[in-house]
């Protein structure tokens, strides 16, 4: 725009200046493209303390400002002034009020809640420290502490005097294990239930001959007064009336009437027939409460036994169950013999040949070459190949580090002669010529060797075992002249070796 402390001449001649107000006219101004081209090549630094960026104002509107790391920023949820740069470690790791979620539950909660949080997750993981299991969400922790096998739980006859405290796993061992122990805690805590409940209505004792008798609760109060007056029971017993004195079982001496001796008797024996008779009744009810009690150990005796038995059946079926998962086990291992031993058939059968000649493709070459340098795989054999459909089973043995005398400086290659299954029918011993050849890629100078059997070794007789010993060049291939840049003998990390059997005389 055309500005500046002064209004320029060309401005006022245009009437585009108003004076009154010092400013322009928006309607009638045009921008300065002159002045913003000079603008904005001014050099630019940025004002942000410790931005090293410098450049012109343009790179720096265009570019820089709104973006500089060094800038500081307002974090919209804590409202803390950091920097820029430092905004998305600030969000992630130190702001207070940022979000996260339950990494148990998955719930969203703030920073600060979060720890409270885990003490109440219902998917927290615990670990039971009876059994040592981890990763129990809090929420099932209950239920497996009250099924946990090494979990210990007073036994549930704790209440009528059983102290025992036992796994959970051997509470029923031990409930069958102290039937008879729990039955008589059970009878010894009936039997105190129903004494208890006759103190409400009289209680027992025991007269001068050793009967229990029944005494009412007021002669239990009558029997405390005579305690308290004795003094004075004693003194009137040496009075001639007409009465006489007497001392009676409790050794209380009281005024007896000349006709109530007879009369004393009679309610005695009363007393004595009703506590008897209450005496035989509470026994039967005890004895039906031990027959009740004998018929449920009866029941339970049974109902081991017919676990015992079910136990053994089950024990059986599992045994026959694991007889039938060893044969199925030895079935499926010997069907894995089959299914290796097929594969490998295919396999060979896709890469043999039946005319004498093979070409063996070894592939992944500098790791083959570091294994065999180490000794972990010196040697490397082909699949093997035919002189014919029915003719001589024969296949390559390859040293990468070399073998023998070219141990270290060649690669050397031999030939194997390999049972076959017609071998009855073949000319014995093997005597045809061989010709090992390395294959140049480029196709301009491969390495070639060939040698005629001596007859008389056991490497080409007829074989006994797999197969016999090798026979070949153990000086096939300088390793130096393998490497050199000038060859393509190795190419994508791969060679290419060519054998030809001579078929003459077959």
């Amino acid at each position: 725009m055309c500005s500046g402390p002064k209004p320029c001449e060309a401005c006022r001649v245009e009437g585009i200046f108003e004076e009154s107000q010092s400013m322009l006219n928006e309607k009638e101004a045009f921008p300065d493209n002159a002045a913003r081209r000079e603008i904005d090549g001014l050099p630019a630094k940025c004002p942000n303390e410790g931005c090293p960026w410098t450049g012109t104002m343009k790179e720096f509107e265009g570019q820089h400002e709104g973006q500089c790391d060094y800038e500081t920023v307002t974090c919209e949820a804590c409202q803390l002034h950091i920097l820029r740069n430092d905004k998305d470690r600030h969000n992630e790791r130190e702001c207070e009020a940022r979000t996260l979620n339950c990494k148990y539950c998955k719930v969203s909660f703030n920073f600060k809640d979060i720890k409270a949080h885990d003490e109440i997750c219902t998917k927290f993981p615990m670990q039971c420290k009876d059994c040592g299991k981890k990763k129990i969400p809090r929420e099932k922790f209950p239920e497996h502490v009250k099924t946990c096998a090494k979990s210990k739980m007073a036994c549930q006859f704790s209440k009528v005097g059983c102290h025992a405290v036992v796994d959970n796993g051997k509470q029923h061992d031990h409930e069958q294990s102290s039937i008879m122990d729990h039955l008589r805690m059970v009878l010894t805590a009936l039997s105190s239930v129903v004494l208890v409940q006759s103190d409400g209505f009289g209680e027992y004792q025991d007269d001068c001959g050793g009967l229990g008798l029944y005494r009412a609760p007021e002669e239990k109060a009558v029997a405390e007064a005579a305690a308290s007056g004795k003094a004075y029971s004693n003194s009137s017993s040496s009075r001639a009336g007409g009465g006489e004195g007497r001392r009676d079982s409790n050794g209380l001496g009281l005024y007896q009437a000349p006709d109530e001796g007879t009369a004393g008797a009679s309610v005695a024996s009363g007393r004595g027939r009703k506590s008897t008779v209450g005496l035989e009744q509470k026994v039967t009810a005890l004895e039906n409460i031990v027959c009740v009690l004998s018929r449920e150990l009866e029941r339970s005796s049974l109902t081991q036994e017919a676990q015992a038995r079910q136990h053994h059946l089950d024990q059986e079926k599992i045994e026959g169950l694991h007889s039938k998962i060893r044969q199925l086990e030895r079935t499926l291992t010997m069907r894995d013999l089959k299914l290796s031993e097929t594969e490998q058939t295919l396999t060979e059968l896709e890469l043999c040949t039946f005319d004498g000649v093979f070409v063996w493709k070894v592939a992944d070459f500098s790791h083959r070459r570091q294994d065999a340098l180490a000794g972990r795989s010196p040697a490397l054999f082909s699949p093997a190949f035919y002189s014919s459909k029915y003719g001589y089973k024969m296949c390559l043995r390859l040293y990468l580090n070399g073998d023998g005398t070219g141990r270290g400086t060649h690669l050397s290659l031999f030939f194997v002669v390999m049972r076959g299954k017609y071998d009855a029918l073949l000319k014995w011993p093997f005597s045809q010529k061989v010709t090992l050849m390395l294959l140049d890629q480029n196709n301009r100078e491969h390495i070639i060797d060939a040698f005629r059997p001596d007859t008389s070794s056991t490497s080409f007789q007829r074989p006994i075992s797999e197969m016999n010993i090798a026979s070949g060049c153990p000086l096939f291939c300088p390793l130096a002249k393998l490497a050199s840049a000038k060859n393509s003998y190795v190419r994508e990390d791969t060679i290419f070796i060519k054998a030809i059997v001579d078929l003459t005389g077959l």
